[in-house]
């Protein structure tokens, strides 16, 4: 098991998640309780929550202005569900800007995780999306979306099982009517880079991906 952390100056750069913010939730995995995150709170703070908010900072001007920023709370809502462990292993955040979708990001002792685009859309935005898909628009999309599965990208599942009606049955672009979000993710494990700024440089290699859609 890891041992608290000694004080340490806050930081003001990202320079990755060093080596005890990935073992905090490798133990958290093995003891997730309120007496284990007590006694490393302080390195939850310093250095889990504390690099994502220089990340956030230093990214938040790739999507725009009046950018939203919200790192989730590690503790877990237990009302409703029969799992009780009180905290999520993993460290979320989410950035929105007004019209441009949003920015979801994942850390964890698995490595980090990025979406790129809306979720679900809004019934007006979800029309209007159709609308597009099943036009001329629709083609370049469609290009868009292939380009980014070669590079690696995972793009949003089909939501319904049948083309909305409306619409052809047989649409050449069925797949992407199917959809009432569209986002692009990708999950890149572990390793040295996660505690550099090469981290930083991955998401916004990703977010200059990811502006085509």
């Amino acid at each position: 098991m890891m041992k608290a952390a000694a004080n340490t100056a806050v930081r003001t750069r990202f320079a990755g998640w060093p080596k005890p913010a990935l073992q905090f939730f490798h133990d958290l995995k093995r003891d997730n309780s309120k007496a284990f995150f007590e006694a490393h709170r302080q390195v939850y703070e310093e250095q889990v929550r504390q690099p994502m908010e220089a990340l956030l900072a230093e990214i938040e001007r790739n999507l725009g202005p009046e950018v939203e920023v919200k790192i989730f709370r590690l503790n877990r809502d237990l009302r409703f569900t029969p799992d009780k462990r009180p905290y999520k292993e993993h460290l979320g955040a989410y950035l929105s800007s007004a019209g441009a979708g949003g920015l979801y990001l994942q850390v964890s002792d698995d490595g980090l995780y990025l979406a790129i685009g809306a979720h679900e859309m809004a019934a007006d935005q979800l029309n209007r999306y159709r609308d597009a898909v099943a036009g001329k628009e629709g083609e370049k999309l469609a290009r868009i979306v292939g380009a980014l599965v070669k590079q690696g990208y995972q793009v949003t599942e089909p939501s319904f099982k049948r083309v909305p009606a409306g619409y052809a049955a047989d649409h050449p672009r069925g797949d992407l009517l199917r959809c009432k979000g569209l986002m692009a993710g990708r999950n890149w494990k572990p390793g040295a880079w996660l505690q550099t700024v090469e981290a930083k440089d991955r998401v916004r290699q990703a977010i200059k991906d990811s502006k085509p859609l």
